[in-house]
């Protein structure tokens, strides 16, 4: 039966748009109106993936509320993002219409739902949630147990389909970065620019057909390490971070869930976390199931053994974690809010 719903759906980030985006296509297919309002890299993901979308980047408040009247959604649905993003900017505008997020990480929770500080001032109607763990973590943070739906992250369930090992080149390591400096400051005790520091120091000691390829975050800024390329250093030339997975034979990186992604699709795959201050936000690494490397001493050794054949890969199977049909379980969140009209 159609649903009819009225939902609008916004998100900036990359993460918070992918584990939307397979619930915003599951709404267009049995038939609610869905109109979307996002900024940030998730206009550009979602025009990727044929998804009417707005930009609101330039909107004023005026202009936004605007576009929401004109929708008159019975639902909002987002993804999250730290700071004021465009999500938090509609969300007060609309306080009578019952909210749905999808969380895609376990980091950050309080600041998520906090414009200033971690107030939790943008709490919304439901938070659907990775996990167990997730919840435990967040009741643990002061989130209402009753606003907590463990539901999975659709995301997880697609995010291999575009890598293969055809093209896999053995010599090529990828460094995948995250905005850390900018996002989190000096939160972990290590950032990007540490981070791929020791990591150029490290390959350099590697055989000579071994060379690095920079893949940037969506959310940095294009030429940020412009000065540190050169030699065996490069920027990734591939179009897509799938395209880049798929021809990396080793990849590097802090606590994306790129590496997630990376382990899920068999790659070989370090999490380099120098000095890290509390715990760590890659679940992979609590549950032992990634390696993590705490010192460039062991970033070191662990290139020394890859580029002597040392290191073998085990293709990381995440439906045993959290088990498919994340989609469905959301969208059954979304219906308890605002049941389907006939």
């Amino acid at each position: 039966m159609s649903s009819h719903k009225r939902i609008l759906w916004s998100a900036n980030d990359p993460g918070g748009m992918n584990a939307i985006m397979p619930v915003i296509s599951a709404l267009v297919a049995r038939g609610d109106i869905i109109v979307g309002l996002a900024t940030g890299p998730a206009v550009a993901m979602a025009k990727q993936k044929e998804i009417a979308v707005k930009n609101a980047t330039a909107y004023s408040d005026a202009e936004l509320l605007e576009k929401i009247n004109a929708v008159r959604p019975d639902v909002f649905l987002a993804g999250s993002s730290s700071g004021n993003s465009i999500d938090k900017k509609i969300f007060r505008l609309i306080p009578h219409v019952p909210s749905v997020y999808v969380l895609d990480f376990w980091s950050n929770y309080r600041m998520r739902f906090s414009a200033d500080g971690d107030d939790l001032k943008y709490s919304p109607t439901a938070i659907c949630i990775i996990d167990e763990l997730a919840r435990n973590e967040m009741l643990a943070a002061g989130f209402e147990d009753s606003r907590l739906h463990v539901t999975g992250n659709p995301h997880t369930e697609h995010f291999i389909e575009d890598i293969t090992r055809d093209r896999e080149n053995a010599h090529e390591l990828v460094f995948i970065s995250q905005p850390i400096r900018e996002v989190d400051g000096g939160k972990y005790g290590f950032d990007e620019h540490l981070v791929l520091g020791h990591l150029i120091r490290a390959v350099q000691k590697m055989p000579e057909p071994f060379h690095l390829r920079i893949r940037l975050h969506p959310k940095d800024e294009r030429h940020k390490f412009d000065g540190l390329l050169g030699g065996r250093v490069s920027m990734s030339p591939a179009h897509s971070l799938e395209e880049s997975l798929s021809t990396a034979g080793l990849v590097v990186g802090m606590f994306s869930p790129v590496l997630i992604q990376a382990a899920t699709s068999g790659k070989r795959v370090l999490s380099y976390e120098p000095c890290l201050t509390g715990e760590d936000p890659l679940i992979t690494n609590r549950l032992g199931l990634t390696k993590k490397l705490t010192t460039e001493l062991e970033l070191n050794e662990a290139l020394g053994k890859y580029a002597e054949g040392e290191s073998h890969a085990t293709a990381l199977d995440v439906n045993k974690l959290w088990p498919k049909g994340a989609v469905g379980r959301i969208l059954q969140v979304i219906d308890s809010l605002v049941p389907p009209r006939a």
